[in-house]
């Protein structure tokens, strides 16, 4: 059932879609225009005592949408706590089968208890939450909402969620054995593998990343070498030592989709970013301006700066060029979604105002709100949301999945998230 306030809502709404076309280096062609949000496919409203929280961040499997959520509890009659280490799994398709799975310890547990929570693409999730002095529970949760596992892990870091829905971590060093471990576990909770690690390797730092590449990484000497998987941790595929004109460099691999990777330097006087191929064979190297921040997007990768985007592809061939907004206009803010494409937006544009406004009503009062999404192929807008909202209703989040997929609920402290089907 949709509430009566968000009818409120939709009906205070004025919007225009356009759904435009670039090419490169050109400005956009008016495309279709939409005055207003289609019906909604369905909605769905949190339990009592919860709200969204975050929702920029979400994560999502096939049919399946995860949140992070925040709950408010009562401790007695003058005294209140809330926990952030709740998330809703949100049915996608209809949103009649969505289920909470709440990890807080409201009593024990304090702002500065690490915690994460994770969603694979099988539909699996997991979280981590911090207990004790050295180290973590660790569990998992099937597309159900059954918890299936929880694992006690000592001195080690955060895991990471592969690709293939296992789950890689990686141990502190082991100053007794002078060695770190990197294991292995599948969606059952049992160990895959383990692989135990001496030398040089107990130098600087070991990831593993999504996709199941080991990375070693020894920033003070400038030094990284990327493996294919454990299975190959004799042999990388390339070790990679930064010039010696580039002063303390941090170094980060980022893996492509299809096994070719970067290796992205950046240090106070220079930025460089080097393409390989699978076999680790380099292919190319492109200098970064100061303010050029990078990211990658299926097999190919973009660089930001302000609010202009470059698109290139794993090649470095540039496939897309776009701006939002004025030149040096900051105050986008821009999002690699879940489902690979981008999107841009920008709120809180308040229109000219009424000299005189009722404040309860707030009536006359209108903010703008912009929301691109561009094909993470060649940047062309797909979508451009410009929408007009009374002052007690501006500010939503807005969650892109893909294939005109948008949800939308207010800005945090919402208890409601509905769907839309952009065409």
């Amino acid at each position: 059932m949709i509430s009566k306030r968000f009818k409120f809502i939709v009906a205070a709404l004025t919007l225009l879609l356009a759904v435009q076309i670039f090419t490169l280096g050109q400005s956009a062609a008016a495309g279709k225009t939409i005055e207003q949000l289609p019906d909604p496919e369905w909605s769905y409203t949190l339990p009592e005592g919860y709200k969204f929280w975050n929702t920029i961040d979400s994560l999502q499997s096939k049919d399946r949408m995860f949140i992070q959520l925040i709950k408010k509890v009562k401790l007695s009659a003058n005294k209140t706590k809330e926990s952030g280490k709740v998330y809703a799994s949100i049915d996608r398709n209809n949103g009649s089968t969505s289920w909470l799975y709440d990890y807080s310890d409201v009593i024990n547990d304090t702002p500065f208890t690490r915690n994460q929570f994770y969603a694979a693409s099988n539909g699996y999730s997991f979280f981590y939450k911090t207990k004790g002095s050295s180290g973590y529970d660790f569990s998992a949760v099937d597309p159900k909402g059954k918890l299936k596992w929880t694992k006690r892990i000592t001195h080690s870091y955060a895991p990471v969620v592969l690709h293939s829905g296992n789950v890689a971590i990686v141990s502190a060093v082991d100053k007794k054995t002078s060695s770190i471990s990197i294991t292995e576990y599948n969606q059952d909770g049992k160990q895959d593998r383990k692989q135990n690690l001496t030398n040089k390797w107990t130098i600087g730092m070991v990831d593993v990343l999504p996709n199941g590449y080991v990375v070693h990484n020894m920033p003070e000497q400038g030094v990284v070498s990327v493996y294919r998987n454990l299975s190959t941790i004799n042999t990388p595929l390339v070790t990679y030592t930064a010039p010696k004109s580039m002063k303390e460099p941090y170094l980060e691999v980022l893996p492509f989709k299809g096994g070719s990777f970067i290796i992205h330097l950046s240090s106070k006087n220079e930025k460089l970013v080097i393409g390989y191929d699978t076999k680790g064979k380099k292919k190319w190297v492109r200098t970064l301006n100061e303010k050029d921040q990078i990211y990658i997007t299926g097999n190919n990768y973009l660089i930001r700066n302000d609010n202009a985007y470059r698109l290139y592809s794993k090649d470095n061939q540039l496939l897309g060029k776009q701006q939002i907004g004025e030149i040096g206009d900051k105050q986008w803010y821009h999002h690699m979604t879940p489902s690979g494409e981008i999107t841009v937006e920008r709120q809180y544009q308040w229109q000219e105002r009424p000299a005189i406004i009722d404040e309860n009503t707030f009536e006359g009062d209108w903010a703008r709100e912009d929301f691109y999404v561009l094909n993470p192929g060649n940047l062309q807008i797909k979508y451009h949301l410009s929408t007009l909202w009374l002052d007690n209703n501006a500010g939503h989040m807005y969650i892109y999945a893909g294939d005109g997929e948008l949800y939308l609920t207010k800005d945090f402290s919402d208890t409601t998230v509905t769907k839309y089907i952009l065409k």
